[in-house]
């Protein structure tokens, strides 16, 4: 179950990479996301990572990064779940809303940042 960390970090980094690539993809999303109340499926999903972050950290090359990770990633989806719904929606229609370029470079930190994830979270030996 130790792998569960680097697949993840794998995926991001994948998904970075493609959203460098493809801007709309990501934009897209945020549309779906926007509408309704789907937006606490995406809290749900990122607050469970941040759990399996916190549970498998121990197994991994370089802990501490996983812990923190884990940390600020559970502890700030369940804290932007309080958060009124008008504001959740407002804040995605603003992220919508953002010029194409920005998305490139968010997919570029996400890459990096799953490129970080995949190195900490591999197995230690």
């Amino acid at each position: 179950m130790e792998n569960i960390i680097w697949i993840i970090g794998a995926l991001v980094a994948i998904w970075g990479i493609a959203v460098l690539f493809q801007p709309n993809w990501m934009k897209n999303l945020i549309g779906w996301f926007s509408k309704g109340r789907m937006a606490y499926l995406a809290a749900a999903v990122k607050t469970l990572v941040g759990i399996l972050f916190l549970i498998f950290a121990r197994e991994c090359r370089i802990p501490w990064i996983l812990l923190t990770i884990g940390l600020l990633t559970a502890g700030g989806s369940i804290l932007f779940c309080g958060l009124p719904f008008a504001k959740i929606q407002a804040y995605l229609k603003w992220w919508q809303n953002r010029p194409l370029w920005l998305y490139r470079v968010w997919g570029l930190m996400a890459a990096v940042f799953g490129g970080l994830i995949l190195y900490a979270g591999t197995p230690a030996v």
